[in-house]
């Protein structure tokens, strides 16, 4: 009995951390509403163009918006949105859109 707890706890330790998947969030999120599917063809043309953007200027944006630091431009938009987001699925958004090209 105790070597199954050892071995159970070990491997709860040594498991990967689930990764959230950014393309899935920016979908469920319905980022694509607003910035288009592609994440570069968004419905306004003030709206930004997300596909490219470095990751941790993307994320401190989102964050920002979401608390209400950044409220100039169309963050009233975004503001009905970011509160649907958590900081883990803002991460995994912000690292999926600086991959896209």
């Amino acid at each position: 009995m105790k070597q199954t707890l050892l071995i159970a706890a070990a491997l709860a330790v040594s498991a990967p951390a689930f990764a959230l998947d950014g393309a899935t969030l920016y979908k469920e999120k319905t980022c694509l509403t607003c910035h288009g599917k592609d994440a570069k063809t968004p419905i306004m043309p003030n709206y930004p163009k997300l596909a490219g953007q470095n990751a941790a200027y993307a994320e401190q944006q989102m964050k920002d918006i979401k608390s209400g630091a950044r409220s100039n431009g169309q963050t009233a938009a975004m503001k009905g949105v970011m509160h649907l987001v958590n900081d883990a699925e803002i991460k995994a958004l912000s690292e999926y859109l600086s991959k896209l090209k």
